[in-house]
């Protein structure tokens, strides 16, 4: 990673409280746990509110601003402009990475704009209110610049979304391994198309939002902030702002859903830290919803035009794939314009054996809302395409859309298998995921009732998508996936002298269930139950930690906590075996005892041999040391891989192109299952945003920059209506590397499940020789779809006869 460098500079601290409810104070539970309170209610009476001032216009220079009239009004405390923050180094960025562009996105926008929604001034108010009135008063004059909205365009120049810039190529990468050509050249079939995958935004329930306070006795700045990455957070609040890091504390309470977009770090963090200490008193700023909207990071914009060479078995021999990524007006921190992109290259052959690949990719810059990551990050857009090729490879050749991915998965005696980019897969189960989805979709019962009601004029479809997902990423993951990044992350565990465990780790939860999965494996390390597990995370007091994405937590935190648990749990068996007068390879912990194998009536209860460690020295076995506390940090030595299936009928209505996704079927291998309830939970949660994605949802620029969608009235999430019914096959095939044999899942379903939806609409289209190739498939594109058919072969004939 590069930074700019950055001047000398000091720092700031907090006092605040929910809602009526009494003072929280720093040391309170629920701030160290995250219990019970949320950053919007984390605002005393008193404390000041903050608005932002967000550039109308997506591409000019600032000729002028003037804030007379909103520094004049009542209750207004302080306005601030680029030039009360000139000198900070706003956010430069880039990957350390040869031929990779930096661009740098000022705290407040100092000379030009570069995207609506970027932000321009704020005011500090008593109340909210009271700061968006005034903002409002704030005049600016600005010179429009051209403005580049088409990633084509921004490819071909000569205009500049960003003007500190040569061009609008952020970076360029790909890679050919393999005969490519003469595959090609051999093969029975190719298949080809172009498949897009339009911005989407990850509106967790919570928006973003922080409250800082300084603290000028002690110099101390504290910082609660809905992120996932709070250690992050304080170490680039020291680097950016100059202040010295062991005076800054990050706090992350109860998060209300982040997928990605709290994995970022913003200005309006960072201006939060200046105000406090500038003001000398709390400053909260919590954004509204066209906020989010217009500035919280989008994500999953890409476009893949892919080729697919076989046999004529079936049998993949070669892919291409020509990748544009439109990364929006600046890279976002940490992850940059490629993250998209990038990530979607490297897992190009998923679970398929694929001899051959040539691959490029572009990231460019736009006059949008910067790309960041989103669950699923850089994965959906190539495996949209994949499949979807896949699918129409099968229909061609006369095999079902299950017997060409047998024919291509790696077969259960393959493993480990390394793939063309790099990537080792120690073990899996991606036929056996293949045959327990056509088991469980009752297969051929479906096509009788998809026949059935064709002849009624009904249009039903299945479609499927085979899918591995990265996970646990550590420094050798997202090496892997291009970046050039060290991650490690800790946890610690305590024995208290009652025999209660105490368990802080760094991996926080944005409402994944983190607290119940890890009390879980902590508890079942000595055999207790959870209640006797208290979890601690998002506090910078606490352990250090790269955070919460990638599907860390099942196998990083669990494995965190198992290897700090383990010397512990030695202790209490050396202790409860010289209690017993036994020897150590013949202690059990189970149930809150400590037992001799096979002879249950001889026992201890736990809590009593944690005593006798604390406070009976005598009874100690030579040489033993009774400490029982113990810190550990786990990086995988290489990225665990899941796996699965995801099957989808749907019913397309061809008179008006409504789709409705009537059921989804998960097989899903995250290898050893801590909580099959979270499992479940965590598929059913993915499968509405998938959903979602995969036809509704669309951030829309006009050719001026303007996003035309800031509303849910525009921006269109699913709702709980159209939530379809899922049913699950749980496979098991535990990770050799990973402590607890388990592989984050979290991210599988928005991998996989929009490319098996779409597969499930164009199966139903197939009658009509239709296809959709555009995400979100929106009654417009299934209509256009089915009439270009009709232009081509006399398919809106048929649907016309159909009804």
């Amino acid at each position: 990673m590069t930074l700019a460098d950055t001047g000398p500079g000091r720092l700031p601290s907090l006092r605040m409280r929910a809602v009526g409810s009494p003072v929280l104070r720093t040391e309170d539970p629920r701030l160290l746990t995250g219990r019970g309170a949320y950053v919007a209610d984390l605002a005393r009476p008193g404390a000041l509110e903050v608005a932002v001032l967000r550039s109308t216009q997506a591409h000019a220079r600032i000729v002028s601003i003037d804030t007379a009239a909103a520094a004049a009004v009542g209750g207004v405390t302080a306005v601030w402009t680029a030039a009360d923050v000139a000198g900070l180094p706003g956010i430069p960025w880039r990957l350390e990475m040869e031929g990779m562009k930096a661009t740098t996105q000022q705290l407040l926008a100092a000379d030009v704009v570069r995207y609506c929604g970027e932000p321009v001034a704020l005011v500090v108010a008593s109340s909210r209110h009271i700061a968006e009135d005034a903002c409002e008063l704030i005049e600016v004059e600005y010179e429009p610049l051209p403005v580049v909205v088409d990633p084509d365009a921004a490819l071909a120049g000569p205009d500049l979304a960003n003007d500190t810039l040569e061009d609008n190529i952020i970076h360029r990468g790909g890679r050919s391994v393999g005969d490519v050509d003469a595959a090609f050249d051999s093969a029975a079939l190719v298949v080809r198309g172009r498949y897009t995958s339009s911005r989407c935004a990850a509106s967790p329930m919570e928006t973003r939002g922080c409250v800082a306070e300084y603290d000028i006795g002690t110099e101390d700045l504290t910082l609660w902030t809905s992120t996932q990455i709070p250690h992050f957070v304080r170490t680039f609040l020291a680097i950016f702002l100059a202040l010295p890091e062991h005076h800054i504390r990050v706090i992350a309470p109860d998060v209300g859903g982040g997928f990605g977009q709290k994995g970022h770090m913003f200005p309006e963090e960072m201006l939060c830290c200046l105000l406090a200490r500038a003001l000398g008193r709390p400053v909260r700023w919590i954004e509204d919803r066209q906020e989010n909207l217009l500035a919280g990071t989008h994500a999953k914009v890409q476009r893949h035009d892919m080729a697919l060479a076989f046999d004529a078995d079936g049998r993949l021999l070669a892919l291409t794939d020509d990748i544009l990524g439109d990364g929006g007006a600046y890279s976002s921190f940490p992850w940059t314009s490629l993250a998209e992109v990038m990530i979607g290259e490297s897992s190009i052959s998923s679970v398929y054996r694929l001899p051959a690949v040539r691959t490029s990719f572009a990231a460019v810059a736009t006059n949008k809302c910067p790309v960041g990551i989103y669950r699923g990050v850089g994965w959906t857009a190539p495996q949209v395409a994949r499949e979807s090729l896949f699918d129409r490879a099968a229909r061609q050749l006369g095999l079902s859309p299950f017997e060409i991915r047998r024919r291509n998965v790696v077969p259960d005696d393959g493993y480990p298998y390394t793939t063309v980019t790099g990537h080792v897969y120690r073990e899996g189960s991606y036929r056996a995921a293949v045959d327990a989805l056509e088991a469980a979709l009752g297969v051929d019962s479906f096509r009788r009732e998809q026949e059935q009601a064709h002849a009624e004029g009904r249009y039903l479809g299945l479609g499927i998508s085979a899918f591995n997902e990265m996970s646990g990423l550590g420094t050798k993951g997202v090496f892997a996936l291009g970046f050039p990044v060290t991650t490690h992350d800790s946890s610690t565990v305590r024995v208290e002298p009652t025999g209660k465990i105490v368990v802080t780790t760094a991996v926080v939860s944005q409402g994944q269930g983190h607290r119940t999965t890890m009390a879980q494996v902590a508890a079942d390390m000595f055999g207790v139950t959870v209640d006797d597990v208290v979890v601690r995370a998002g506090d910078t007091r606490q352990n250090f930690g790269i955070g919460t994405w990638g599907s860390r937590g099942a196998v990083i935190a669990a494995g965190s906590i198992m290897r700090a648990a383990e010397p512990l749990r030695a202790k209490v068996i050396q202790m409860a075996a010289k209690l017993l007068e036994a020897s150590p390879d013949d202690i059990e912990l189970a149930d809150g005892f400590a037992s001799i194998s096979g002879v249950p009536e001889a026992r201890i209860p736990f809590p009593d041999v944690v005593g006798a460690i604390y406070f009976a020295r005598p009874l100690h076995p030579d040489g033993f040391d009774p400490t029982l506390e113990e810190t550990r940090v786990y990086d995988p030595s290489e990225p665990v891989f899941s796996n699965g299936a995801h099957g989808v009928v749907v019913e397309v209505d061809v008179e008006t192109g409504q789709v409705e996704v009537l059921r989804v079927h998960a097989v899903e291998d995250c290898g050893t299952v801590l909580n099959p309830m979270i499992v479940e939970g965590q598929i059913r949660g993915g499968v509405v945003q998938a959903v979602g994605q995969a036809l509704y949802e669309e951030l829309v620029y006009d050719e001026h920059g303007q996003l035309a969608t800031t509303t849910y009235l525009d921006y269109l999430v699913p709702p709980i209506s159209v939530a379809p019914p899922v049913g699950f096959t749980h496979l098991e095939t535990p990770s050799a590397t990973s402590p607890s044999g388990a592989k984050g899942m979290g991210e599988s379903t928005m991998v996989s499940v929009p490319a098996a939806i779409l597969n499930a609409v164009n199966d139903a289209l197939a009658p009509l020789g239709a296809e959709v190739r555009h995400l979100p498939a929106t009654p417009e594109r299934v209509l256009s779809a089915i009439a270009e058919a009709g232009r081509a072969g006399g398919g809106a004939t048929r649907v016309a006869s159909a009804g």
